[in-house]
Order: structure tokens, then C-alpha cells, then sequence
């Protein structure tokens, strides 16, 4: 069509703006501000920090069935998708409001983060953009998970202020709204599932710089031909090596998000310096999503994610030092390092995905990284629950995290192009001349 050289601008951009505004409430409202939910929690309420910690331990269970999100993805879009879970999200929230037990919290709540974290946070925003942009995938995933790590930034203190300044119910009403007009509401309006439903192409066309892209295919670590089918790719080590380096990363930053308030304000951190200084950890996943994530259209996806969970183990250990120190200069370097590498786990995740199996079935075959992803990320909740019950501090569950992300790195490196049986060979070659 020429889209590239005859349109100046490419609706594509709207979708890639429209679900970072998705990522952007739901991270912000929902998993950023975990950190001042459960301050309240255990230092207002005085719940058990066992009984807190199952709640995402149970959260992360019901993330098990993420492959049903792929599913529904490909058959309904993400447009439906996003906003009538953030509808159910929504009202769970608002109606945790009403919650005074910790049984009954872990059900409100946790069922309301676990809709949102299955369909907008891991799944929904990033095959919105996998639809639209294939050779600046990285990069538009990179926009995406900024606005998530921006949310991070904005949401955390202005949470903290809101339950010092209204009750528990206020405070979770106004978040529930919030997170419709920003997440869910717009999305609805003007989100299209693909460009042919505009009469577009994906990228907007054919590129009009042959040179360039020639140059990007030699640098390229590998390329399937063919869109592998689900139950193929699922039978490679590929898809789990790299559910497992991608949960290596997610364990510490759950640990910082989830636990870091706490963990400052047992240090003697003030409420709004310690969900200030938490906001720094999104504030370096927005730069480093911004700067970083372009390279995974470049790098090979096992360099990117050794390179992620090295740097990441590191800032794990110096946001304890940190922590226990009170020195705020060494906060923001734990946060540099914890927070900057984290940025683009996403896009080298989904690059080294679509890089081994094809971009077509990507939303279906991402979900089976996502259950290790999200057995990993439950482990994340019960150790710190446990060396919080056990020890009084919560500086054992950071040593763990940064032992946890050396040893993925290491496991990074073991990632290889999947090689394809003669008989699948046979199959794939077969449906493309069929389809020919």
C-alpha cells in the first residue's frame, strides 16, 4: 500500500499510546501501590504478615491460567479484553473498601489483582502492540512498559497521602474509578485489534529504508519462517528457559515493590520517603524501557536477558544496604540497578518469543512462560512472609533475590534457536503451499 511513504502518521501510534495508558493505571493503581496497601495492612491493621502474604501467593496461583488469556485474546481482542476485566478488576477493588478480615481480603483483593495482572499487565498491552509493529516491536513494547514504570512513579505517594488523608473505603473507591477512566474507558472508544480492521498494514507498510533493514536482519539472532502452532512451541525448553529468567527478575522486583516500604519503614524510613524512594524503582524501569529496550530489536535475546538478570541481582543486595543505611544516594543507585536492567525484560521476552516461533500465536505462547512466571512470583510473597515471621526482617528475602538472579542469568545462557523436527518441517511446509 505505501502506507509508510504516502501517511505521515500510522494509527499504530494510538494503539501503542492506548495500551500504555492501560499498563499505566493498571500498574500504578493496582501492583505499584501494593507496597502502600500492605503497609496498611501490617502496620495500621496489624494483620499477621503470613495472612498478607498468601493473598498474593493466591493472586499469583490463579495467574496459572494464563494460557486462557491467550485464548481469549485471540478470539476476542484485546480491545473487549482490557476493558471488561478492568470493569470486574474495578469492582473488586472498590468493594475491598468494605473488607475488615484477612480471609476475606485475600479473596476481594487478590481476585481483583489477578484479573488485572493476567490480562493488562502481562499479557493484553503487549499483544495489542505484537498486532501492530513487527520490526520496532522492542521498541513500541519499550513505550508500553515505560508508561506502566510512570505509573509507578505517580501512583505510590499520591496513594500513600490519600490514606493519610481518607479512609481505607475512600481511598480504595476513588482508585477503583480511577483505574476505569484510565485504563479501560479509552481503550473501548478507540482501540482496534488490527490495522486491517483501518486498512492498514502492520508497521504501516513496507519499510522505505531497504538498506537499514537489510543491515538489521544481519545483526538478527535468529528468525523462524513459519508461525509455530501452540502445542509445538510449548514442547521446546526455549519458551521455559525463558519464563524462568523472566521470573528471576520478577521475584526481586516483587520483593522491592511488594515488601520495600515495609522493609524502609522497620529501617526507620517515614511513610512518604519510603513510597518515594519504592517510586524510584519505577522511575528507572521508565528510563531503562526508554533507552534499553530498542536494543532487544538488535541484541541476541540470551544477552539481553543474562545482561538484565545479572545487573538486577545486584541492585537486589544494594536496596538492603540501602535500606538498612537510611543513605538515600545509595537508594538510588540500588533503584539504577534493580530498576534500569528491569525496563526491557518484556520486550526481550516477547522479541525472543516471536524471534523463535513467529509473531502470530505470540499471545498464546507467551501465557506458558507466564506459569513459571507466576509460580515464581507466589514463592516471591511466602519467602518474604516467611523471613519476616521468622527472622523480624526482611533482609534474608533480598539476599535470596539477588542469589535467584544470579543463577537465571547464568540459565539465560543456555538459550538456542529451537531446532524444528524434519517431520514438523514437513507440516509447515505443506500448509504454506496449501495456503499458497
Amino acid at each position: 500500500m505505501g502506507q509508510a511513504s504516502n501517511r505521515k502518521f500510522y494509527y499504530g501510534w494510538i494503539i501503542t499510546l492506548l495500551a500504555g495508558l492501560t499498563y499505566f493505571g493498571s500498574n500504578g493503581l493496582l501492583s505499584a501501590s501494593s507496597g502502600n496497601i500492605i503497609s496498611q495492612l501490617l502496620l495500621v491493621k496489624g494483620w499477621d504478615p503470613t495472612q498478607v502474604s498468601l493473598t498474593y501467593t493466591i493472586k499469583s496461583f490463579i495467574g496459572l491460567a494464563i494460557p486462557l488469556v491467550g485464548l481469549a485474546l485471540r478470539k476476542y481482542g484485546p480491545r473487549r479484553c482490557i476493558f471488561w476485566t478492568t470493569l470486574i478488576t474495578a469492582i473488586c477493588l472498590a468493594a475491598t473498601g468494605w473488607v475488615n478480615t484477612p480471609g476475606a481480603f485475600i479473596i476481594v483483593y487478590g481476585l481483583a489483582v489477578s484479573i488485572s495482572m493476567m490480562f493488562n499487565d502481562q499479557l493484553a498491552c503487549f499483544a495489542a502492540v505484537n498486532n501492530w509493529w513487527d520490526r520496532r516491536r522492542g521498541e513500541h513494547g519499550g513505550y508500553v512498559q515505560a508508561m506502566g514504570a510512570l505509573g509507578g512513579i505517580i501512583f505510590p505517594p499520591i496513594i500513600a497521602w490519600m490514606f493519610m488523608s481518607f479512609t481505607w473505603k475512600s481511598t480504595l473507591i476513588i482508585m477503583a474509578v480511577a483505574l476505569m477512566i484510565i485504563t479501560a474507558i479509552p481503550q473501548m472508544i478507540f482501540m482496534k485489534d488490527y490495522p486491517a480492521q483501518l486498512g492498514l498494514e502492520i508497521d504501516g507498510g513496507a519499510s522505505t529504508k531497504p538498506a537499514k533493514a537489510k543491515k538489521a536482519v544481519k545483526k538478527a539472532w535468529h528468525q523462524s519462517t513459519v508461525d509455530w502452532d501452540v502445542k509445538d512451541a510449548i514442547r521446546t525448553p526455549q519458551v521455559w528457559l525463558m519464563g524462568i529468567t523472566w521470573g528471576g527478575v520478577t521475584f526481586g522486583y516483587c520483593a522491592v515493590m511488594y515488601f520495600g516500604i515495609t522493609h524502609m519503614m522497620m529501617n526507620g524510613w517515614g511513610d512518604i520517603r519510603a513510597a518515594g524512594a519504592v517510586s524510584l524503582l519505577s522511575l528507572f524501569i521508565l528510563i531503562g524501557s526508554l533507552a534499553l529496550s530498542p536494543l532487544t530489536d538488535r541484541l541476541n535475546p540470551r544477552l539481553s536477558l543474562f545482561l538484565i538478570s545479572a545487573l538486577c541481582g545486584v541492585g537486589y543486595l544494594l536496596f538492603d544496604f540501602a535500606a538498612k543505611s537510611g543513605n538515600m544516594a545509595f537508594m538510588v543507585l540500588a533503584m539504577i540497578f534493580a530498576g534500569a536492567p528491569d525496563g526491557p525484560i518484556i520486550c526481550a521476552v516477547m522479541n525472543g518469543l516471536c524471534s523463535c516461533y513467529g509473531s502470530k500465536n505470540y499471545p498464546a505462547i507467551q501465557p506458558y512462560c507466564n506459569i513459571i512466571l507466576t509460580l515464581i512470583a507466589a514463592t516471591a510473597s511466602l519467602v518474604c512472609g516467611y523471613f519476616l515471621s521468622t527472622t523480624g526482617s526482611l533482609s534474608a528475602a533480598y539476599y535470596f533475590a539477588a542469589i535467584f538472579a544470579f543463577v537465571v542469568a547464568f540459565a539465560a545462557l543456555f538459550i538456542k534457536p529451537p531446532k524444528m523436527s524434519e517431520k514438523l518441517a514437513a507440516k509447515y511446509a505443506a500448509r504454506q503451499s496449501a495456503a499458497e
